[in-house]
């Protein structure tokens, strides 16, 4: 059996809101995209939001709207993507990074705390495969120090934290829409906060700084506008947001899947807990489900993490790594000094993690074949 890691289907509901935009003659950013975000909005629980052009653009236009810059600091999580520390850097700020707990993931609040300086000016958590971080932690160390709290929620759309939904707890919150997201319109993001001033500098900013948007010349605002500042070209056009608004129209039926498709695993994968370490669940939180990570047991295996992926995908399973930890990479080792030993339990949690294949149309078969040919593999290179 062939179950690749990832897999992607339309509807009718997607193609329906993609032909309207198409028909409309409007294809650039306009009332599609303002759609979009008010339905965003109200998942996440937040007063603004503000679609742009990916996750990446939407934390660095959060950082240059809450004016950090050279000179100051902000602290994340090693384990995660790029992009993260990427969007920091845009800014000219340093990125600080921050231990993870191995339990979830997640960048650890103690770490935190050890990490903060007179230069610190905001804590950006990423909440890792849809499971959110320690909020009442992080947004207490945040109010004591005076720091903004800016949240990486790019697999996180739909999860909440003790019944707040993501989206609502930071002073701002980003998702992304990229292809493989649990909701996607291609590329794509979304900035939501409950301040109008930081949503209006957003969206300004995303359209290279100017006083008037296309869509607003276009529907009789006039011609004239003035640029008022360096701004960017972030916006996400309103054939995008048809996108996102077909899949938003099952968004609810395919968060319930995908809960569905966790339990399979954790039925499937409940003999091999000697083997393997299953996603974190507590009664406080709700998780997206973006992906589903296991870490294997070290201790209990005679192969690595890579032999055993290599094992899975000889059987036709596809599988990734979530994720390599950004003080791996040659260019932030170069750029700013990380070393590879400085954060144990990231380098100790990548070494562990294997990304199973999780999307809306993975079915039941799929799951048992990945759950018995992991089962077998336990038993011809376990201890």
């Amino acid at each position: 059996m062939k179950v690749p890691f990832f897999r992607l289907k339309f509807t009718a509901s997607e193609r329906k809101e993609v032909f309207e935009v198409l028909n409309s003659g409007w294809v650039t950013s306009g009332p599609k995209a303002r759609e979009f975000e008010n339905r965003i909005r109200a998942i996440a629980g937040g007063k603004y939001a503000v679609a742009v052009s990916s996750c990446t653009a939407g934390l660095h236009l959060a950082l240059r709207a809450f004016g950090i810059g050279d000179g100051d600091e902000v602290i994340t999580s090693p384990f995660t993507m790029a992009a993260t520390v990427e969007a920091i850097l845009y800014t000219g700020a340093k990125p600080v990074l921050a231990d993870i707990d191995p339990v979830t993931l997640n960048i650890a609040p103690d770490c935190i705390e050890e990490k903060i300086t007179s230069r610190t000016k905001a804590i950006l958590p990423v909440d890792i495969a849809g499971w959110p971080c320690d909020y009442d932690k992080i947004r207490k160390i945040a109010r004591k120090h005076h720091l903004y709290l800016i949240e990486d929620a790019a697999h996180a759309l739909g999860a909440s934290y003790r019944r707040k939904p993501i989206g609502s707890l930071a002073d701002a919150t980003v998702f992304s829409f990229y292809s493989t997201k649990n909701v996607t319109t291609g590329e794509g993001g979304m900035v939501v906060t409950d301040s109008k001033k930081l949503a209006e500098h957003i969206r300004h900013l995303s359209l290279h700084g100017m006083t008037s948007s296309g869509w607003k010349r276009y529907s009789g605002g006039g011609w004239k506008y003035d640029i008022t500042e360096l701004g960017y070209k972030d916006n996400l056009s309103d054939l995008a947001a048809g996108l996102g608004l077909g899949q938003l129209s099952r968004f609810k039926a395919m968060q319930q899947r995908r809960d569905h498709l966790a339990r399979l695993y954790y039925r499937g994968l409940e003999e091999l807990t000697d083997y393997l370490e299953l996603p974190y669940l507590d009664e406080n939180s709700k998780h997206a489900w973006h992906l589903f990570i296991i870490r294997m047991n070290p201790g209990k295996w005679r192969i690595d993490r890579d032999r055993l992926i290599e094992e899975l995908e000889r059987k036709g399973i596809g599988c990734g790594v979530h994720f390599i930890p950004v003080h791996h990479f040659s260019y932030f080792r170069r750029a700013l000094k990380f070393k590879k030993t400085d954060l144990k339990q990231a380098d100790r949690s990548f070494q562990r993690v294997i990304s199973l294949p999780f999307y809306f149309d993975l079915n039941a078969r799929e799951i048992e074949y990945v759950c018995r040919t992991i089962k077998a593999l336990a038993v011809k290179f376990g201890k």
